[in-house]
């Protein structure tokens, strides 16, 4: 059991804190109006879930998080939610890790609000979603890897956090997918790998 502690109380955080709870763990809530210091104080990871716009502001009303597990779970998409703010050259978890010196910071972007409070989601363990955990401190990407499991996500170690610059242009696309026609699609990744040497 972990204490988590949310920098946001929208609809995604309050999803992902929803499985947290079920899965054991304790929840608190910062939102735009306060509750920082509550929401952080004690917490075994702190989990960044607010719009890309709004991440300076968030992190700046909140107490230091050097030495913490940041658990990003931004991508760095723009006001409009008609692309990404940045890429390719930089990311948006490489520019959380620099309002953060000393945080311990993985970047993994669940599943989408919507499907994470479904009470359909729970899957096979062969069919559960993918979440690609990015990040430079292997402990951290493990607390992460471990709490994604425990809400029914397949952690994928997808390697340093540099790599994020791939994984969000990667969830841009499954945001396009899913919001591009009248009616939203329930979409998730799965990552399929085959074992052995290749054919």
């Amino acid at each position: 059991m972990a204490k988590i502690g949310f920098l946001g109380a929208g609809r995604l955080a309050r999803a992902l804190g929803g499985r947290l709870e079920k899965a054991g763990h304790i929840t608190a809530y910062a939102d735009v109006d306060g509750g920082h210091e509550e929401a952080v104080a004690g917490a075994d990871v702190v989990v960044l879930a607010v719009p890309f716009p709004n991440v300076a502001q968030a992190l700046d009303d909140a107490p230091s998080l050097a030495g913490r597990v940041v658990w990003s779970c931004v991508n760095a998409m723009t006001a409009d939610l008609s692309g990404l703010a940045v890429g390719f050259d930089t990311s948006g978890a490489e520019q959380i890790a620099a309002l953060t010196p000393g945080a311990r910071l993985v970047a993994a972007i669940p599943p989408f609000a919507a499907q994470i409070a479904r009470p359909a989601f729970d899957f096979d363990e062969d069919l559960a979603p993918s979440a690609f955990v990015c990040g430079d401190d292997a402990e951290a990407n493990h607390i992460v890897s471990r709490l994604l499991n425990d809400i029914g996500v397949q952690a994928v170690d997808a390697g340093p956090l540099i790599r994020a610059r791939y994984v969000e242009p990667a969830m841009m696309l499954m945001v396009n997918l899913a919001y591009d026609r009248p009616v939203p699609r329930h979409l998730t990744l799965r990552l399929l790998e085959r074992t052995g040497a290749p054919e």
